[in-house]
């Protein structure tokens, strides 16, 4: 029952041209870098290069790439988003099943498939998170079970890990141990070496990823460190924005009412004590993290908060077994709770895709290879939570199909691995234009051929030198009058 859940999300994410996900349309564009890179028409190579092993977050975009070759572009990264999407809940369930734990409870942690990373597009973190933890049941295998395929395999895992993200490697690296503790099935050396030795080689490549790249690491995010309530009071925000009003609540409290009828009846918790303690202490490290981790640094934004999808997906091996009748039953209230998440989900969906494609005539109206600027003035959605913003990167779906050059592109970013050439003249387009499109000058304009828009004034300041090209529902598209060469 929970693969057909898993499916059911994948579906989704399958079925439908625009996804209400923050860094996707920068994800297409990034791939579409490396597809069209040797191309002269797409006029990337003057602008990109690479750096695959100094910033090693490629996983992701190798997966694009190589789907890309065979299908649209398109195509290709609504099967990344889709295994990114389940990539989580898949490796809880490869844990469940390497613990002997229930299966059952991955059920209702379904609806959290789209909670706050997933609308945030975070899917190097996603598919990172989802390898950690199958990593973690491989981890349990080996310490029971020697097996040189499975010790080879674990070290090329974690390795891949670190090219998909280095939290997710951390998170490999620090939990290991206590399991290995408990499940080993032998005493001795034996069990460690096989089950911790296959780590190092990635441990060490860890290290020098952050001694080398990580002194270069720039950003103007605002530093944020709430307290210990806020914390507490935004839990189910930091697990599920961006759900509807009320779902992610919802989903949350189901969990919580399945846990309590479990314990009423009687389920078997997890044994013998030594499996109990590595699980509680596991469980222990990332509610540590989510409350002692900043929320945002000057280079990243919601890294204490990504734990709480661990936090949940940790303590489903915890929760208590149940058999007979009273596993049905549980059983029946998970499907109702993955149903719930799924169908919510789909609405989501169907309602932004509908939404978002007043998008496309505009996109079809633009000329290739140009230099684009995007002023999203109205960055949220009326299908979505109110703090989403699943438009302010829009205009990079333009770079994915059509190739130039944006005002704001993740090549910028300094953890991604499409780097701007160290020898071409980028215009230093400000950030602060994100946020604040409304301080674009004529100056900025002079350095771009178009101005995407989405909502704002009726015409744009005649100082700026734009001329209309097309509108299409709260879109406009103009051309700079006084584009400089």
């Amino acid at each position: 029952m929970a693969l057909v859940a898993l499916a059911g999300c994948a579906a989704l994410c399958l079925a439908f041209r625009y996804l209400p996900m923050v860094d996707v349309p920068q994800h297409h564009a990034m791939v579409s870098i490396m597809l069209h890179h040797a191309d002269p028409a797409w006029g990337f190579a003057q602008r990109f290069t690479f750096d695959f092993l100094g910033r090693p977050y490629a996983t992701v975009y190798w997966l694009g790439a190589a789907l890309g070759e065979v299908m649209p572009l398109g195509a290709a990264m609504r099967i990344v988003v889709a295994a990114c999407t389940v990539a989580p809940l898949a490796g809880a369930q490869l844990l469940l099943v390497a613990t002997r734990r229930s299966r059952v409870w991955l059920l209702p942690a379904v609806p959290f498939a789209f909670g706050s990373l997933w609308h945030w597009g975070f899917l190097n973190f996603l598919l990172g998170t989802g390898m950690f933890l199958g990593c973690l049941a491989l981890v349990v295998r080996l310490a029971e079970r020697p097996s040189r395929r499975g010790s080879v395999a674990l070290a090329g895992l974690a390795l891949l890990l670190l090219f998909t993200h280095f939290h997710g490697l951390a998170m490999l690296l620090v939990s290991s141990p206590a399991l290995v503790w408990a499940y080993a099935g032998e005493r001795g050396r034996a069990p460690w070496v096989r089950a911790i030795a296959p780590l190092v080689p990635a441990g060490v490549a860890a290290a020098a990823f952050v001694m080398l790249t990580w002194a270069q690491a720039e950003g103007n995010w605002m530093r944020a460190n709430p307290g210990a309530g806020e914390r507490v009071d935004r839990f189910v925000e930091f697990l599920a924005w961006g759900l509807p009003d009320g779902a992610a609540t919802i989903s949350l409290g189901a969990l919580a009412v399945l846990v309590a009828a479990a314990v009423v009846l009687g389920g078997e918790w997890p044994r013998p004590t030594r499996v109990a303690a590595a699980l509680g202490v596991t469980l222990a490290a990332q509610v540590a993290m989510y409350f002692a981790l900043p929320l945002n640094t000057n280079t990243a934004t919601y890294v204490s908060a990504r734990h709480a999808l661990l936090v949940v997906l940790l303590a489903l091996p915890l929760l208590p077994a149940l058999a007979g009748r009273a596993l049905l039953a549980l059983r029946a209230g998970g499907a109702i709770a993955a149903a719930f998440g799924v169908v919510t989900a789909g609405k989501q969906l169907a309602c932004f895709d509908k939404e978002a494609r007043d998008f496309a005539p505009v996109l079809d109206a633009m000329a290739p290879a140009k230099r684009v600027a995007t002023l999203i003035f109205e960055r949220a959605s009326a299908c979505c939570g109110e703090r989403s913003f699943p438009y302010l990167h829009f205009g990079a779906y333009y770079q994915a199909a059509k190739g130039g050059e944006l005002s704001r592109s993740f090549a910028v970013v300094w953890n991604v691995p499409i780097r701007y050439r160290a020898d071409y003249a980028r215009y230093p387009y400000r950030e602060e234009l994100e946020w604040m499109p409304g301080r674009f000058s004529p100056e900025d304009a002079r350095h771009f051929d178009y101005v995407l828009v989405r909502g704002g004034a009726a015409q744009p300041p005649p100082q700026l030198g734009l001329r209309e090209i097309t509108r299409s529902g709260t879109w406009a598209l103009y051309e700079s009058t006084t584009a400089i060469p």
